[in-house]
């Protein structure tokens, strides 16, 4: 299998992922960009603070990224009121995990998971 569609493959899983915890998913096809999945969440009451909105950057494993990549997403994660998210598997048949970027420094950011998320 390619290294192109593995990590398409694995971009489907955290797409699903997420979709199954109630967000909707837009993938960035073929994007060689700092952000790989937008996902959003709306619920009741509307208002400015009923949406929750993801910018996600998806590694196969790991859960690292450059620095420069860190630092762009986030950038752009503040711009739109996003959180900078990255998700990765950490070895094969294990779960997914995501990591909350609070910094652009390499052990900033927090564990974060979609299901607590309120729908």
């Amino acid at each position: 299998m390619s290294h192109y569609r593995s990590g398409r493959d694995f971009e489907y899983k955290v797409r699903d992922h997420l979709t199954d915890n109630g967000y909707e998913v837009i993938r960035a096809a073929g994007s060689k960009g700092k952000i790989d999945l937008v996902a959003f969440k709306a619920w009741l009451p509307s208002g400015p603070s009923s949406h929750h909105m993801l910018f996600v950057q998806v590694k196969r494993t790991g859960g690292t990224i450059p620095p420069a990549d860190r630092a762009e997403l986030i950038r752009l994660a503040r711009i739109a009121r996003a959180l900078p998210i990255v998700a990765y598997q950490p070895l094969p048949r294990r779960p997914l995990k995501y990591r909350r970027l609070t910094g652009p420094g390499p052990r900033e950011w927090v564990d974060w998971s979609p299901d607590g998320v309120a729908p």
